[in-house]
């Protein structure tokens, strides 16, 4: 067997923490660079989840992993600019602490292209648990910088978490809607909220930059319609496997 430091070289694994909290076992996470733990650790006993990001360009290293056991699942858009439009103040609003539950079950149904809903071996309801803890770390003041929600009929139908990267440039760091309000244009409109009003504190963004996946077409047309560019993809991969056992012959 080709051995896996072989076919890594230049990357190293670092603990995700947060993600292993919610999946209830160790997951790492590659990086480029040789200061963290050797991919040695993912032939160790015990289980473990690992994923990877390479830009598209690189198939080699895509290669590579694969050899060492880690398989395609998806495909990172990242699109970024200038958002212009009349923003629908209506029914949209910045999220208050008594929306934590409202956002965090949109969360957990909203969402069918995500990099783990994409990946079979990653179970839906474990899926959907990922994104629910995320959206409501932005509660629990871990996660984000701002949070505008969207309301119909006096209930919380959708949500956009964000982030500054910048003093001017925003993040769109999660955005979910309801699947019985989707293609109602809720999403359009919360963008168009965030690009005059950012996250509440008197700064607009310049620019606004957000990801999404290649299978979700929906999204992908809703950002170019916003005037949002395709500046960069990535590979996602992963890499399941409760490790090397003793007395295992590989």
């Amino acid at each position: 067997m080709r051995n896996e430091t072989d076919t890594t070289a230049g990357h190293s694994l670092r603990p995700d923490q947060w993600l292993s909290g919610v999946m209830g076992r160790q997951v790492w996470r590659v990086e480029h660079g040789t200061e963290g733990e050797p991919f040695s650790r993912l032939a160790g006993p015990g289980s473990f989840f690992a994923y990877a990001k390479v830009p598209v360009g690189e198939i080699g290293t895509v290669s590579r992993f694969t050899d060492a056991g880690f398989r395609l699942v998806d495909t990172a858009l990242s699109f970024e600019g200038k958002i212009g439009g009349d923003a629908v103040d209506g029914g949209i609003r910045f999220a208050r602490p008594e929306d934590r539950g409202s956002v965090a079950a949109i969360a957990a149904g909203a969402f069918r292209y995500s990099r783990f809903h994409l990946d079979p071996l990653v179970p839906r309801t474990l899926a959907a648990a990922i994104k629910s803890a995320w959206a409501a770390n932005y509660f629990d003041g871990k996660r984000g910088d701002g949070m505008i929600v969207a309301e119909r009929d006096d209930r919380v139908v959708g949500f956009l978490q964000l982030l500054w990267s910048s003093p001017d440039h925003l993040v769109i760091d999660l955005i979910g809607v309801e699947p019985a309000s989707q293609g109602r244009g809720i999403g359009r409109e919360m963008i168009l909220y965030a690009a005059r009003h950012g996250t509440g504190n008197g700064r607009a963004p310049s620019r606004i930059a957000v990801g999404t996946q290649a299978a979700n077409v929906p999204s992908v047309r809703l950002y170019e319609s916003l005037g949002l560019r395709l500046t960069a993809a990535q590979y996602v991969l992963h890499h399941h496997g409760k490790g090397r056992q003793d007395g295992d012959d590989h």
